[in-house]
């Protein structure tokens, strides 16, 4: 296999692994808003948490580890160049990995969240302002060609809207969702 097949082959199947997770994410997002007023949808968004039998830092930890490895796929043995807004991602991404294995490891429910839980919140704010770079590259700004490449480069486009930025912003959403998932099973085991 050639490099570009590697390269083709890793950004499809991270590509088919964010459409299920944005599709878990959506699912999730969908009955916690019916939530809000219906007492089913309440108990069904406790049985979907309860389902994960308390492993939701693991599973985050997992999703931020392969971010940070597909990323470093990318750039490099992909020789994708990082543009500026790719950086960002990466500053809030990284730290995720580490943070989330010593609040799994250490049973650390609270600490893992309250030292968190901004990264991913910042980190799709960020791919979000990439996304609309890479729609509109006319938007641009200077200082985004500075030291690298372009943001408005797509490296990859995976099933017609799988972007990098793409993935970024699923990885962030999905490890939100678990870190929301992990605080209110912390909430619910504190007496009241």
């Amino acid at each position: 296999m050639s490099k570009r097949d590697i390269t083709d082959a890793v950004a499809t199947g991270l590509a088919a692994g964010a459409v299920f997770l944005q599709i878990l994410v959506a699912i999730v997002v969908l009955v916690a808003l019916a939530a809000l007023v219906f007492k089913p949808a309440r108990r069904l968004l406790v049985e979907m948490r309860e389902t994960l039998l308390g492993t939701e830092l693991w599973i985050a930890w997992g999703i931020a580890l392969i971010a940070v490895l597909g990323s470093l796929f990318f750039s490099e043995y992909a020789d994708f160049v990082a543009c500026r807004l790719c950086w960002y991602q990466r500053i809030f991404m990284y730290p995720l990995a580490f943070l989330l294995l010593v609040g799994a490891l250490r049973k650390d429910v609270r600490t893992a969240v309250q030292y968190t839980f901004l990264l991913p919140i910042i980190g799709a704010g960020v791919s979000i302002y990439h996304l609309y770079i890479e729609h509109n590259p006319d938007a641009e700004s200077a200082g985004c060609k500075i030291g690298g490449g372009s943001c408005a480069t797509k490296w990859i486009d995976e099933f017609g809207y799988i972007t990098i930025p793409t993935l970024a912003l699923t990885a962030f959403a999905a490890i939100g969702v678990l870190l929301a998932f992990v605080w209110s099973r912390r909430e619910a085991a504190e007496p009241r």
